[in-house]
């Protein structure tokens, strides 16, 4: 990042009037399909491209009524975009959009365990 970014960075406003989470999740997430450098690469990336927002998928489903965020790990929401991609491995996968800079930190302060 360089020195003259402002930080933190200004949101999108998608982002802006994200529910307050009713629960703190504590414990590490576990995240899966990759191991850690990966994730920190394509987080690295997204914000050595200037985006506020990376996108994530999950294998878990959210409904019409669902709110429109969950908690991937302790303290960083990710915002569900309704859109759907197949994985690798034939499953379907849900497309979230998560903060980078948190993503980073969290994997930096053990908050997610990566699971291959």
């Amino acid at each position: 990042m360089s020195p003259e970014a402002v930080w933190p960075p200004e949101l999108p406003e998608v982002v802006l009037d994200w529910p307050v989470p009713r629960g703190v999740k504590i414990r590490p997430v576990r995240w899966v399909g990759g191991d850690a450098a990966n994730y920190r690469a394509h987080f690295q990336a997204a914000v050595d491209a200037g985006m506020v927002l990376a996108v994530i998928c999950n294998d878990a489903p959210r409904g019409p009524g669902a709110r429109v965020t969950r908690w991937f790990c302790p303290g960083v929401p990710m915002h569900v975009t309704g859109e759907q991609v197949v994985g690798e491995d034939g499953r379907m996968q849900h497309v979230f959009l998560v903060p980078a800079a948190a993503a980073l930190l969290a994997l930096e302060r053990g908050l997610v365990t990566c699971l291959e």
